[in-house]
């Protein structure tokens, strides 16, 4: 039997049991009786198995008929989901119109859906530019017109802002009573700063003519629209927004910066006219207390400069030439121009009466400020001003000069040394001179050339605090020699009246200096100079002591060679060269001391009372221990410190087990002397488990009885 020849009632019931669409489908298009026949079918089971989806079937290829006849005739979901978006959503992302009328005309139609990522029908329809499709969606009571994107929070009128959609935005947006104007983004931009952002002065013009237009609105960085309208570089756009009836031209950005201080900044003379035109506040400072006058003259533009001067005084006298510029918080504009080192403007101001010499709030004046940025263009500019004052003092009583030898700046340092009247011997309020000032921050070039003029003082003493409760007390040939500074301490070395002796507030000399570094260049150079001494008072530490104390050897050799040294001198009440080195270790330095002869005094004792022998004992130096043994000079192999212990008792107690042999082979060192706690050598070995020293100790003791009993 022939399949097809089957009465329709069997045919709908194969057909209701295939589970497959295409299945359906294929056995509805045999004939055009199974087609229409089985189209409902097919349709059924698209709904209840496949979410209608040939409702998104038929959208896609703009079936309009096929649409509405599902929708009416089969009942399907209007408000379907696929992929996140509706029918209408896909129909408008196709633009396609008569489907979208179809779409629009079913009741249960949700116009205002959104999908996952928050486009609704008007978004997409206003973002592609479907006029049509906004016209009919807008004619809907039910429409939200401003619905935003979740991800950058823009609404319809937004992107078709961004988009240059005119007449949308015009016709049918705008003219929505529900449409928010000022509505903003993620970026806290309106659709104005779009327009503007755009350079699209029809849109901008459309946008400024709605009344409810805010240009108060400020983005994420403070900006108004009026302000964003400067970066784009459209002087006309500017002019639009100040034509509004509230165009907020003194609005502050987050920095407290004005669009005229952005104009000025952007170096845009005809922009500047244009807001000062309009009542721009010349005086608002930002955060920084910069005002646009303040930044013209960092840009360096004389004619913008001049424009907002000839404005401000109209009623601002702050600015005038004769102002007392060191009172308050202003800035002095010539002291400002002077800093930056803009010459034209510098010019410009002294050009139109400006106090050459004015101040700012630390008493510095322009060529303080100048000289301390190393203009060298600007300082010609000011030193050839008549009434141009060299020797103004800041509140620091600094001069220029003083400024150029800190900072470095030879070749302005030969400008203000060309003036016949210069002073460079004038001290500031730490005493120092620019001399002092030029070695201690290590300028050579600027001390050199100052050490090239005459009667330059080498002798400055320089008290600056270095930081709380430490006052630097040093002469540039202290500075010299901490730097290694060889040509320059040739040249100080050279100046007759040099004090080569000064201490500083270490209570060092340069010669000490020297002598702590191990510097022996250095050293030998500064012996040179007769005047030099080797032996310093009681308060100070000798170059002796302080190489001694380093373990400079070879410094240590040449000092003890300089005539007349007192190599037992030691730091005030603190021990001598020799006990120095030995408490230190180093028997490199020791070694060349008990090699001077009887110059040394190898019975000096530390405050403790220790002597040389038993410090060496103690630390384990068999070399200095044996040395001094030798010698023949030391008074008493057993004198004891002030808590009655030996050479030999400390040697024991520290485990010193070669030194303890070597003193025990000295007939003089006894074996049994006891601290004032009682306690011998042996049991102070003892104590710390040293048994091959006990074991020594026991064996000797036997032996010098009578030796022992005789002294006692």
């Amino acid at each position: 039997m022939i399949l097809l020849d089957l009465p329709d009632e069997m045919l709908l019931l194969i057909a209701e049991n295939l589970d497959d669409a295409r299945h359906i489908s294929s056995f509805a298009q045999v004939t055009k009786r199974t087609y229409i026949l089985l189209r409902s079918t097919l349709y059924k089971f698209d709904i209840q198995q496949k979410g209608a989806s040939a409702l998104l079937w038929a959208i896609q290829r703009n079936r309009s008929g096929m649409v509405e006849m599902m929708l009416q005739q089969y009942k399907y979901n209007v408000n379907a989901i696929y992929n996140s978006n509706t029918p209408l959503i896909c129909a408008v992302l196709h633009k396609f119109t008569a489907v979208v009328d179809v779409l629009l005309a079913d009741p249960e139609v949700d116009v205002n859906f959104q999908n996952k990522s928050g486009y609704c029908a008007l978004w997409w329809a206003a973002f592609k530019g479907c006029t049509h499709i906004v016209q009919q969606l807008l004619k809907r009571d039910d429409i939200q017109v401003n619905l935003a994107d979740r991800e950058d929070r823009r609404t319809p009128l937004s992107v078709a802002v961004m988009q240059g959609h005119l007449e949308i935005v015009q016709d049918h947006l705008l003219k929505s009573k529900q449409v928010d104007v000022n509505t903003r983004d993620r970026n806290n931009h309106t659709p104005i700063f779009h327009a503007l952002a755009r350079q699209d002065r029809k849109m901008t013009g459309i946008l400024l003519g709605n009344e409810k237009l805010d240009l108060s609105c400020q983005d994420r960085t403070g900006r108004s629209p009026l302000i964003y309208s400067l970066y784009t570089h459209e002087p006309d756009l500017t002019r639009m927004l100040l034509g509004h009836p509230r165009p907020h031209v003194d609005l502050r950005d987050r920095n407290d910066r004005t669009a005229l201080w952005h104009a000025v900044q952007l170096q845009n003379g005809g922009l500047t006219q244009l807001l000062l035109e309009n009542g721009a506040d010349i005086n608002a400072q930002d955060i920084g207390g910069m005002s646009p006058i303040h930044i013209s003259i960092t840009m360096g533009k004389p004619s913008i400069l001049q424009m907002l001067l000839e404005y401000s005084c109209q009623g601002y006298a702050t600015f005038s030439p004769h102002a007392n510029h060191g009172i308050g918080d202003e800035i002095p504009l010539l002291c400002l121009a002077a800093y930056w080192g803009k010459r034209r403007v510098v010019q410009f101001l002294i050009n139109h009466g400006w106090d050459v010499n004015e101040v700012n709030a630390e008493q510095r004046t322009p060529l303080h400020l100048a000289v301390e940025e190393g203009h060298y263009s600007v300082v010609r500019v000011l030193l050839n001003q008549p009434q141009i004052n060299l020797h103004a003092q800041d509140q620091q009583a600094s001069t220029a000069l003083h400024e150029a030898a800190e900072g470095g700046h030879l070749p302005v340092v030969n400008l203000l040394l060309a003036k016949p009247s210069i002073n460079i011997n004038i001290k500031d309020t730490y005493g120092a001179t620019p001399l002092w000032w030029a070695t201690r921050c290590r300028n050579d070039g600027v001390a050199a050339r100052l050490l090239a003029e005459p009667n330059v003082d080498v002798n400055a003493i320089g008290h600056h605090l270095r930081r709380p409760g430490y006052m630097d007390r040093s002469t540039s040939l202290h500075h010299a020699v901490q730097a290694r500074a060889i040509g320059i301490i040739r040249q100080l070395l050279a100046v007759t009246n040099l004090n080569p002796n000064v201490t500083d507030h270490l209570k060092r000399t340069p010669l000490g200096w020297a002598a702590m570094e191990g510097d022996v260049q250095t050293v030998e150079l500064l012996l040179t100079r007769s005047d030099v001494l080797v032996n310093t008072g009681g308060g100070e530490q000798t170059p002796l002591w302080l190489a001694a104390t380093g373990s400079h050897t070879q410094v240590v050799d040449r000092l003890v060679q300089c005539p007349g040294i007192d190599i037992n001198k030691g730091w005030g009440p603190y021990q001598t060269p020799l006990l120095a080195a030995i408490i230190k270790g180093h028997s490199n330095v020791a070694m060349p001391l008990l090699a001077c002869g009887e110059q040394l005094d190898t019975n000096a004792e530390t405050y403790e009372k220790e002597s040389a022998l038993s410090l060496a004992a103690r630390q384990g130096d068999l070399q200095v221990v044996d040395s001094i043994l030798q010698n023949g000079r030391t008074n008493n192999h057993n004198i004891v410190d002030n808590r009655g212990r030996t050479a030999l008792w400390w040697a024991a107690y520290s485990g010193k087990t070669t030194v303890v042999e070597r003193l025990l082979w000295d007939d003089h060192v006894l074996v049994n002397v006891k601290d004032d706690e009682g306690i011998d050598a042996m049991a102070a070995a003892r104590m710390q488990d040293h048994s091959d020293i006990v074991s020594l100790l026991a064996q000797r003791s036997g032996h010098r009885q009578d030796s022992i009993a005789s002294v006692v």
